[in-house]
Formats: structure tokens, C-alpha cells, sequence
């Protein structure tokens, strides 16, 4: 079952911390925790409405990764202070904006009128929205959660706010009814992609056993060419004392390269060598992504790139291995408009999610999202790092 976020807050905010909140705002005594729940649950139901375009999810996740600030335990103190509850609720403000857009005063008045107090659902979403954020920053931290694990835990959620929403709130955000409220979540592959047909599927244990059976001639191989290689060279030397340095040189470039070193696009070489060893090994990080070298016209999903090595490679890996489903994330620096880069970065993803279809690869076994800058790899404060964190990535979602 999934975690009850609802019920988590406000233990959380534990007992002195809901009426402190009532408190404050004028809420009766004997309504403060219902209150206080349809406020958190009115969140939520936003938050699964945002989350259900891709776009509109990348930008969730960013809200509250940058929501991390709040410790919930303090809330109390918080509320007392009377400079900290009018940052809180500018922070609660802005939140608020971002997940309902220019339907916060009709979702507030909505509050209002279920809380029997005229004016005060507002001031109540202002604090639910970052007590929750904060509760999802924690729990990204402590489970590791990625876009992708954050969806199928709001996804969960629905189970526990039904019938505790305002009256009015799902005609609001345009809905017909509370089923279709965060239904794309579980139906658009945030949470991972749809199973692959169960025709195609071979155990984890066979395609090991079967990878074993030319991993290890392979190498065997290759290490046997490299010695007679490396003796070639020697004699070579030899006979031409005078270019010792130089081709010991070209020896070290072209038989070892820098396991680090990039090419000009920036992006990690040897995907397709760095991609199998990942699904040959028994403890695989769930949230391990891989780039790939595929270049894209400035401020555009348009390719540029004449040859695409990666991509090919990603093709053989998954014909080779039918229980493979992946997510394809696009990401950009944190430079420019955020809205801007998600859904920049949402259709530069589903332009190689497409490209993967074109070569024949089920379209239920790639999803696509849009990270925007949610997830850079380096810092901004060198066009280097900038261009490491523009890029396409590949990461692992189911592996049978």
C-alpha cells in the first residue's frame, strides 16, 4: 500500500501543531484537524492534477525539491512567529499559484465555504501547500525518489483524500468526476512504462546466463589481440628507435582510452559498453542514468547530429533484451524560463522516444518525460557545466 501522505503530515505536525494552526487562523477548536485535513487533501488533489501532463509533473518535481527548507517538526514555532507564518504564506502563496494557475481564488473560496469561514481558506491552502511540499522533499530524499517514483506516490494517494474535498473543487479544475482526478498518473507511464508483451519476456535469469556465455570469450579475446598487438608495437620500436615516444603515445590514446574523457558534444563516450555492464551486474541502481550523444538545434527538438551511434546501440541493446523497458529524460540547464525548459526538454524526449519507435522498438517499452533542469549533473557557473546538464538520458525501468 502505497505511503498516506495525508495521514504522515499530520503526524508530522502532530497535535500542538494542528492547533496552533487552527489557532491562528481562527478555526474552532473541535474543527481544526478536519479542517486542517481538507487543506492538506486539497493539495494533493492539485498536485495530482498538475502531475498529469508530463510538462506539468517535471515542474511539480522541481517545486519540491526546492521546497526543502521547512522542517516540519518546527512547524509550531513557525506558526508563532509572526514574521516566519507571513514568509510561510508567501512561500504558500507562490506554491499555490504554480499548481492551481489562475484558479487559486476560486479553490480558496471553495476552502472557505467547506471550512464555514469566510476568507480563511485561503490562508489555510498557504500553509497546507508548503507542509506538504516539505513532507515530499523529505521522503524524495529518504526513498530516492526520481519523476518517475514521485508520480506513482502521488498516484497512490487518491485512495485517501476521496471524500474529503471541497464541494466544487473537482468542477473547478475542469474534471467530471474524482476518478479522473491524477488518472493520466497511472495511465501515461510516469510510473514506468506499460509491460512488455508477455511473449517477448525472458527471465532475468537466462539472458544473464546467456550474456555469461560470450562475456567471458569475448574478453579472453580481446586481451589475446592486445598482446600481440602490444608486440607488434615493440618490434615496430625496435626498428625505428627514433619514434619510440611518439607511438608509445598513440599506443596509450588508442588501446586505453580515458574512461572519463567525452567528445566534443560533452557527453560520457562508450555508452553502449557502459549500458551493457550495467544490465550484466546483480545490483543495478534504479535511478542510474546514461546519456546519450544525440545533439539537438539551439532552443529546439530539431537533431543535428549526422551520425547516431548511441541510439543504434540502445536499439541492439533492447532487441537483445525484450524484458528491457526504459525512460528517455530529456534535461536542460537551468538557464532561461523553467516552463520554457520542461516543455523543451519534454519534446526533445519524445523526439528520440519516436526515433526509438521508428527502428522497430515497441512504443510500450519507452516513456518519455521532460526534466527541465531538475537534475543537473554539474554547476551553472561555467558554460562546461551547462552544457553537461543539456542532455538526453537513459535510465533503467524494468529489466526481466
Amino acid at each position: 500500500m502505497a505511503d498516506n501522505l495525508l495521514k504522515m503530515a499530520l503526524d508530522h505536525m502532530g497535535g500542538d501543531g494542528v492547533g496552533a494552526l487552527s489557532n491562528a487562523l481562527g478555526i474552532p477548536e473541535e474543527k481544526g484537524e478536519s479542517a486542517v485535513e481538507t487543506g492538506l487533501a486539497t493539495v494533493i488533489a492539485g498536485m495530482l492534477n498538475k502531475g498529469s501532463n508530463k510538462t506539468g509533473m517535471a515542474g511539480l518535481f522541481n517545486m519540491v525539491t526546492d521546497s526543502a527548507g521547512l522542517d516540519l517538526s518546527s512547524i509550531t514555532r513557525v506558526i508563532g512567529d509572526p514574521e516566519q507564518m507571513e514568509s510561510l504564506q508567501k512561500r504558500g502563496g507562490n506554491m499555490l499559484a504554480g499548481l492551481f494557475g489562475g484558479k487559486v481564488d476560486e479553490v480558496s473560496d471553495l476552502m472557505s465555504s467547506a471550512l464555514g469561514a469566510s476568507g480563511k481558506g485561503g490562508s489555510l491552502l498557504k500553509i497546507a501547500a508548503p507542509v506538504m511540499m516539505a513532507l515530499l522533499a523529505r521522503l524524495e530524499k529518504s526513498k530516492g525518489l526520481d519523476i518517475s517514483g514521485m508520480a506513482a506516490l502521488l498516484a497512490g494517494q487518491r485512495q485517501f483524500i476521496k471524500g474529503k474535498l471541497p464541494s466544487g473543487l473537482l468542477q473547478a479544475l475542469n474534471l467530471g468526476s474524482f476518478d479522473e482526478l491524477g488518472e493520466a498518473l497511472e495511465t501515461r507511464g510516469h510510473a514506468q512504462p506499460q509491460e512488455a508483451r508477455a511473449q517477448a519476456v525472458h527471465s532475468a535469469g537466462k539472458k544473464r546466463a546467456g550474456m555469461a556465455k560470450w562475456f567471458w570469450p569475448l574478453l579472453i579475446a580481446l586481451a589475446a589481440l592486445y598482446a600481440l598487438n602490444m608486440c607488434a608495437k615493440r618490434e615496430k620500436m625496435d626498428d625505428q628507435p627514433g619514434e619510440v615516444i611518439l607511438d608509445e603515445e598513440s599506443v596509450l590514446i588508442e588501446e586505453t582510452p580515458d574512461a572519463t574523457a567525452v567528445p566534443p558534444s560533452g557527453q560520457p563516450m562508450d555508452f553502449a559498453a557502459s549500458f551493457r555492464a550495467y544490465l550484466a551486474s546483480t545490483g543495478r541502481d534504479p535511478n542510474r542514468e546514461f546519456p546519450l550523444d544525440i545533439q539537438f538545434a539551439k532552443g529546439s527538438a530539431q537533431v543535428t547530429s549526422r551520425a547516431l551511434p548511441d541510439l543504434e546501440a540502445l536499439v541492439s541493446i533492447m532487441r537483445e533484451n525484450p524484458g528491457l523497458t526504459i525512460a528517455i529524460e530529456g534535461h536542460t540547464s537551468g538557464e532561461g524560463d523553467e516552463a520554457t525548459n520542461q516543455q523543451l526538454s519534454q519534446e526533445r524526449a519524445d523526439v528520440v522516444t519516436q526515433m526509438l519507435v521508428a527502428r522497430g522498438i515497441d512504443a510500450n517499452r519507452v516513456t518519455a518525460t521532460g526534466m527541465g533542469s531538475a537534475k543537473p549533473l554539474a554547476g551553472e557557473d561555467t558554460e562546461k557545466g551547462k552544457q553537461q546538464n543539456r542532455r538526453i538520458s537513459v535510465r533503467v525501468v524494468t529489466f526481466e
